[in-house]
């Protein structure tokens, strides 16, 4: 991405937006990438209002305050205690900005990276099988709705959707293919062709062919329903079917000649 449009979105941020607008524009950059330098001002303090590239590294400028304008007027002259005072106000400010975004923590879409496996761990969830980052950060988003509607039918299919893109049907009491099942001690006269189940089923079905879907997806989607469907209950996942292409047939009837060549 051009620099100038990373330029024009982060002056007139605070540091901590600044920050987190860089590495969603910049996802290959971590927060070592960035660093900050604070220049005194009157403005409101941590407001960006230059951003340079520099040594492979992105320099946000920042207005902040200096201490010294809690001293007597008569050390406030003193230019060499202003830029020193300013070395303590650096390590002061790197603080203060977390303290006063702490709450951002505790918002999945603006949260940083390395914080989704906290949140996660909070809910008892496995963040491998949910995906990218932005999967991640829409469950975690709606978690708590989500664990009101746990193993619900519009439960799953919110789940689902936020896993894949996809809004799939799910039909209970449906097995997605034929089976037969025969046990000892089955006689003619027993019913064969029906188990007697205690568990109930369900059939999870995507609208689209087996082909379109990412096996790794397919496997972790698989690891997810193991764990979000209700205990009493199977689960099946079943794709659209192509349409099954006619046999070419060939008819020979009793009034075909063969030639001395044909073979069968």
């Amino acid at each position: 991405m051009e620099f100038d449009n990373i330029r024009r979105s982060c002056i007139g941020l605070d540091v901590y937006s600044a920050k987190n607008k860089i590495l969603s524009l910049c996802p290959e950059l971590s927060e070592a990438d960035i660093d900050i330098t604070y220049k005194e001002s009157d403005y409101a303090r941590f407001i960006v209002f230059d951003c340079q590239h520099e040594d492979g590294k992105i320099m946000l400028y920042a207005t902040s305050k200096n201490p010294i304008r809690n001293l007597p007027s008569y050390f406030q002259e003193n230019d060499f205690l202003r830029k020193y005072l300013m070395i303590f106000q650096h390590i002061n400010n790197d603080i203060a900005i977390k303290i006063d975004n702490i709450n951002e923590m505790f918002r999945p879409m603006h949260c940083p990276s390395y914080f989704l496996d906290t949140l996660a761990d909070w809910f008892g969830v496995d963040i491998d099988l949910l995906g990218s980052e932005r999967e991640k950060r829409l469950f975690l988003q709606y978690a708590i709705p989500l664990y009101k509607l746990r193993g619900t039918a519009l439960g799953l299919k919110i789940l689902i959707y936020i896993i894949t893109g996809i809004v799939p049907k799910i039909i209970e009491d449906y097995v997605p293919y034929s089976s037969l099942e025969i046990v000892d001690g089955s006689s003619v006269d027993s019913s064969i062709f029906e188990e007697d189940r205690e568990k109930s089923v369900f059939t999870i079905a995507f609208p689209v062919y087996r082909e379109d879907f990412d096996d790794n997806l397919l496997k972790r989607l698989t690891l997810l329903m193991q764990k979000e469907k209700p205990l009493n209950t199977d689960c099946y996942i079943s794709f659209r079917r192509k349409k099954a292409k006619p046999r070419k047939k060939t008819v020979i009837t009793d009034k075909a000649v063969l030639d001395d060549n044909f073979e069968l």
